[in-house]
């Protein structure tokens, strides 16, 4: 896939992912790390889907979590890094849906929830 970014001389197209990433020089730890917030993103967006298809909005969501509306608005935005559980718990609840936590270490899997 060619893919085409801005540089300081202008516009410059690269033939393959892989050459776009080594010039940009990232390391493991910074893909992995842009991989898990697209990926904090991605379930966010599903989760706010839900909210749309019921015709809810972020300040009907928060006043029955008895949060606010920006506290929503952050979840829904991905940022689950500062969110509590019995927050999340409470968000999932007010649409009808029910919060399962699970610890995996691979070869075996716990349901804490």
């Amino acid at each position: 896939m060619e893919m085409t970014r801005t540089t300081a001389a202008g516009w410059h197209t690269y033939n393959d992912t892989g050459q776009l990433l080594a010039e940009l020089d990232l390391t493991d730890e910074d893909m992995t790390r842009a991989r898990e917030t697209t990926e904090d993103h991605i379930r966010a967006w599903h989760l706010a889907q839900v909210r749309a298809e019921q015709d809810r909005t972020q300040a009907d969501l928060a006043q029955v979590m008895g949060v606010s509306q920006p506290r929503v608005s952050a979840l829904e935005r991905g940022e689950l890094d500062t969110v509590t559980l019995s927050t999340l718990r409470s968000y999932v609840h007010a649409l009808g849906g029910k919060l399962r936590v699970v610890a995996d270490f691979g070869d075996r899997e716990y349901r804490l929830k």
